[in-house]
């Protein structure tokens, strides 16, 4: 054979192998690392940006905030380093023991002597709001819901236990963190295999349950929200509005915002996204958001490809994780932004919380390597 036609057939291999492995997913796992790399990083300088001041005024180091969440994240990733040595049928056995802990943080999380606005108080230090767990918890959940038990008497029991665990939820952390659990919920129903209208019918009876424990628990219900956001003067809100109108289009520059002074109420944890607004922009805003559609992206791949192998229980996880990435972070900038009356919700690697953050690069991290595994025919499940 002449040489340039050895040559284009080889060009040809390469390309068809390339986008074969593309297909199959095998070149996820490089392009959602360095996604999250960047998020993780930017969070980090922002989080230092937004509270080195009141870090100061609090008589603190000017790093604390932001060294505790670094802490946080880098003991996440310590653990899952030795988690993803483990295959992911082995992984899912976890939650014989995280079930029953989120289950027990959760009722403590509403008993006033062990919490404190829905976090668990030791020593007078607040530890963790275990709606964060709940939320980990779900993939783990779901695996045995929908999979182990699928249509057996145990479906039932966990199918209470999973309404239970989204309601305690909804008292601890409110309507937010409640409207992620039950859309994710329904999410990996379809996965499941459950029709549409199944789904619709048990989306609608968990909207009208959080209806009537909000109604029990006043706190947890939207108008409260509604009227504080819209109504009152100088609200937090209005506040981080203007922020994020002041940073224009290319915003002030990282360090160089002003409204973090004092002007935003929780800029390092709530409102975060505010100070990132003013000081990287809409085009930075616009980055931010671009990489989260990666994610999104990413996972809806692994998800299938995850099918193709018949593997449920890895699919139920990698979608579980992707939603709680991406459906956290739209809903705190939507609020952020005044779109959405839904507040308490945290921005993932940005707000300030080492529970919070623990939790968000541990899912990470483990959604790497689902997406590793399933990028790869030879993997062992």
């Amino acid at each position: 054979m002449p040489r340039s036609e050895q040559r284009n057939y080889d060009d040809y291999s390469y390309s068809t192998t390339v986008k074969e492995k593309e297909n199959a997913g095998s070149l996820s796992p490089f392009t959602y690392l360095c996604t999250v790399l960047i998020i993780s990083l930017l969070g980090l300088v922002i989080l230092y940006s937004s509270s080195y001041q009141k870090a100061i005024a609090e008589g603190l180091p000017h790093y604390y905030y932001f060294f505790r969440n670094l802490v946080a994240g880098l003991v996440a990733l310590a653990i899952s380093f030795g988690i993803n040595l483990s295959l992911p049928y082995r992984i899912l056995k976890v939650r014989y023991f995280l079930l029953p802990l989120t289950l027990v943080l959760l009722v403590l999380s509403i008993v006033p002597s062990f919490s404190e606005g829905g976090y668990i108080v030791i020593s007078g230090y607040r530890i963790i709001n275990p709606s964060y767990l709940a939320m980990f918890s779900l993939p783990f959940f779901a695996s045995r819901f929908f999979g182990d038990v699928r249509k057996g008497k145990g479906y039932y029991i966990f199918a209470v236990l999973a309404v239970v665990m989204m309601l305690l939820s909804l008292i601890s952390a409110g309507i937010g963190w409640y409207l992620i659990l039950i859309i994710s919920f329904a999410v990996l129903m379809r996965i499941s295999g459950e029709g549409i209208a199944r789904t619709g019918i048990s989306f609608f009876i968990l909207l009208l349950l959080g209806f009537i424990v909000s109604s029990v628990f006043p706190a947890t219900t939207l108008e409260p929200v509604i009227s504080s956001v819209y109504t009152a003067p100088d609200n937090p809100l209005e506040i981080a509005g203007s922020a994020i109108e002041a940073g224009g289009i290319t915003g002030c520059g990282l360090g160089n915002g002003l409204f973090k002074h004092y002007l935003i109420a929780s800029t390092e944890s709530d409102y975060i996204f505010a100070s990132f607004a003013e000081e990287v922009g809409y085009l930075g805003t616009a980055v931010l958001i671009v990489l989260l559609v990666f994610i999104s992206v990413l996972g809806v791949r692994t998800v299938a490809r995850a099918k193709m192998r018949h593997d449920l229980p890895s699919a139920m996880t990698v979608a579980a994780f992707t939603l709680f990435i991406v459906l956290a972070s739209a809903v705190n900038m939507l609020y952020v932004a005044g779109f959405l009356p839904l507040p308490g919700v945290l921005l993932p690697f940005f707000s300030y919380d080492p529970a919070f953050e623990f939790i968000s690069v541990l899912s990470s991290s483990m959604l790497y390597r689902l997406i590793y595994i399933m990028g790869r025919s030879n993997e062992k499940k």
